[in-house]
């Protein structure tokens, strides 16, 4: 029987800390209702080794917590040649930046979301704007040359819309660092228990369908959702089963049934991003889905860049 969650094309993301420097307004984490921990380092060799037998590659060592925090960080990543990993960069010391970059990281992914401090502080509360983008320019001037991939984000947003790319490049000065782009995300699905206007409410499940993700949390739990910070659709545990018992397990044919069916019961989860009767409509969602894997089969360009500027106004 083929497995449910088709590994070699899903996103593959391991959570090395459930810690977080900040209290972000659109972060699951924020009700702090789960446990801060770190991944014990024999799990994190465990996960490693399970997936060179599978031929599993890693996407993100990120999931709700910030990574930089993982004490052995530089260490995990060799682990996982290629990976990626997506910070606030408040943690984004001199001391720090030279760790990642004599390590194998791939990509880091740099989140100050807007340049208008009034807004940054909005959704990255706790946090100091001027801190953060000082430590993305000192970083910025560390990596030159290097190979590794800098991606330094901002959110659209109705609340951000007049603020664009070229001024993010601008306002870093990017024209002396070919290695770093600025990439552009929306404040997706309402993913938090604390709702703020810069939320957009869609209506159901376009990023997993639902079963695109394979997600180790920091205790070991595996969910297939990127937005199910609590493992409360829990496929699996890394601590005792293999990537092939979790692919081949019932419970993860219950769960798609379940979907099949729209039974919410079995996906509390789900059932959130299923609830919002302010949300964007089933069309809306589809065209979504569309844009994501026409840009990631198709060579057309960046249509979901496209798609989040024309839907945020």
């Amino acid at each position: 029987m083929k497995p449910i969650l088709d590994l070699p094309r899903a996103k593959i993301a391991v959570e090395l800390t459930s810690r977080c420097n900040l209290r972000c307004a659109m972060c699951p984490m924020s009700d702090l209702q789960r446990p801060l921990q770190d991944m014990p380092w024999e799990l994190v060799e465990k996960v490693a080794a399970d997936f060179r037998v599978h031929g599993v590659t890693v996407n993100w060592l990120h999931e709700m917590g910030d990574p930089l925090l993982y004490p052995r960080l530089a260490d995990a990543i060799d682990l996982f040649p290629g990976c990626s990993v997506s910070t606030n960069a408040l943690a984004l010391t001199p001391e720090v930046a030279r760790k990642l970059l004599s390590s194998s990281l791939g990509r880091i992914r740099l989140c100050v979301d807007t340049l208008v401090p009034e807004l940054y502080h909005q959704i990255r509360r706790g946090s100091r704007f001027e801190a953060v983008t000082a430590n993305i320019k000192a970083f910025l001037e560390l990596a030159r040359g290097s190979a590794m991939r800098i991606e330094i984000q901002r959110l659209i947003t109705p609340e951000t819309h007049h603020e664009n790319v070229r001024a993010f490049a601008r306002f870093f000065d990017l024209d002396r660092y070919p290695n770093a782009e600025v990439i552009e995300k929306t404040c997706e699905p309402l993913d938090t228990v604390d709702e703020t206007e810069w939320h957009q409410a869609y209506y159901g499940c376009f990023q997993g369908y639902p079963f695109h993700w394979f997600i180790v949390l920091a205790d070991g739990t595996v969910t297939h959702c990127c937005y199910d910070a609590h493992g409360q659709q829990r496929i699996g545990d890394m601590k005792t089963q293999t990537v092939a018992e979790i692919l081949q397990s019932e419970r993860l044919r219950e769960l798609a049934a379940a979907f099949r069916a729209r039974d919410w019961t079995k996906l509390p989860r789900c059932a959130e991003c299923f609830r919002h009767p302010a949300a964007k409509p089933l069309v809306y969602d589809a065209l979504v889905f569309l844009g994501t894997h026409i840009e990631r089969f198709v060579p057309l360009g960046p249509v979901k860049r496209w798609g989040r500027r024309l839907f945020n106004r």
